[in-house]
């Protein structure tokens, strides 16, 4: 893996991933989505896992700082790793995992999903009273979730509050990141913690294959709010898709010979009728965007197959140019999907007719 140039200094490195990258490879990119690749194993081998990644810089080291910490019911997990040059922390990421279905608790699945969905109801933000930006239901039922997680007796906040005021720390980057749901929580986690932070801390957003999180209002706010920002995102994904451009998933896989499912297709008809019904919209912020141009799977998948691989991190590693620190899911050949009746029969979604919507 590409390093840090040996003759950087800490403030050098820091003044690097706090504007955007001309290398091929942005190293920094990498680093925060093998946090997220961290993010899923077993919490309890999550902080080895941190101190094992592959360092940034030969002098440095990583450490596990803060957590992991996880709600009762596995729903969210977050946790706090700091990159160590020198004996000084150039940055600290809060790293939140994704929705995952292989944890212990059927409820917390149930409360993941609930989370992704919940885009029919928008809220305010509570730490901007008056303010226009309005975020998904289940998107801040996941923030107010992760705000009162405790790992040795403090919260997320008040350990932050406490390392990065340190003096004996000088004023490490703070940087927030997350893929998919994680990415989607990033989003709002990362304004929040600015607002509740001292104003001259230096915060970097960075989310991978991220849905939506707000309204257009939301996207401006969180545009002005950060110098800088990483929005990574497969242009074969169909994850980030919602909720701006949800009904995006009906040709997304045209060039890899995959029809929707007739399933899929009518569920993305549904939800964009909803939304329309209760008079929201998603917007996805506009700066710093990375797109990955992504290539179809040469196994022999189905539509599912075909979506599942596009979103692992793993795949997002290859795209980035990165080493990936968790290994990639078996993709077994399964039968092709059949032909979409209902996009056969009423073309894309988008342009569905009345009697069908109903």
């Amino acid at each position: 893996m590409t390093t840090v140039a040996a003759v950087d200094t800490r403030e050098e490195v820091k003044q690097r991933m706090t504007q955007v990258s001309a290398d091929p490879t942005n190293i920094f990119a990498v680093a925060y989505l093998q946090l997220c690749q961290v993010s899923y194993l077993d919490p309890t081998d999550i902080p080895a896992a941190v101190v094992a990644l592959p360092p940034i810089d030969s002098t440095g080291s990583w450490q596990c700082i803060w957590g992991p910490a996880q709600s009762s019911d596995d729903s969210n997990l977050v946790f706090v790793a700091a990159f160590v040059m020198s004996g000084l922390p150039i940055f600290a990421a809060v790293v939140t995992r994704g929705t995952d279905v292989n944890i212990n608790d059927g409820w917390g699945v149930v409360v993941q999903i609930w989370e992704d969905m919940d885009v029919t109801r928008q809220v305010p933000l509570s730490w901007a009273p008056g303010n226009s930006a309005r975020i998904a239901g289940g998107t801040a039922d996941g923030l107010s979730d992760i705000q009162s997680l405790t790992s040795g007796g403090n919260t997320l906040l008040q350990f932050l509050g406490t390392y990065l005021s340190d003096p004996a720390n000088q004023n490490p980057v703070l940087v927030v990141t997350g893929h998919s749901l994680g990415g989607c929580l990033t989003s709002v986690i990362a304004p929040w913690l600015q607002s509740a932070l001292p104003n001259e801390l230096h915060i970097v957003p960075a989310t991978f294959a991220a849905p939506t999180a707000g309204n257009a209002d939301f996207a401006t706010y969180f545009q002005t709010s950060f110098g800088y920002s990483l929005r990574v995102f497969n242009s074969l994904d169909i994850v980030p898709l919602g909720w701006e451009n949800i009904n995006g998933v009906d040709d997304i896989y045209d060039t890899c010979n995959l029809d929707v499912p007739d399933l899929v297709y009518a569920g993305a008809k549904v939800f964009s009728d909803l939304m329309s019904i209760a008079g929201v919209s998603y917007t996805q912020p506009a700066t710093n965007q990375v797109p990955l141009t992504g290539a179809c799977t040469t196994s022999d998948v189905d539509w599912y197959g075909e979506a599942l691989y596009q979103h692992h991190t793993t795949t997002y590693m290859t795209l980035l140019g990165g080493t990936s620190v968790v290994s990639s899911p078996p993709l077994p050949a399964r039968r092709r999907s059949a032909p979409s009746r209902l996009r056969k029969r009423f073309g894309p979604a988008r342009q569905l007719p009345k009697s069908v919507k109903r």
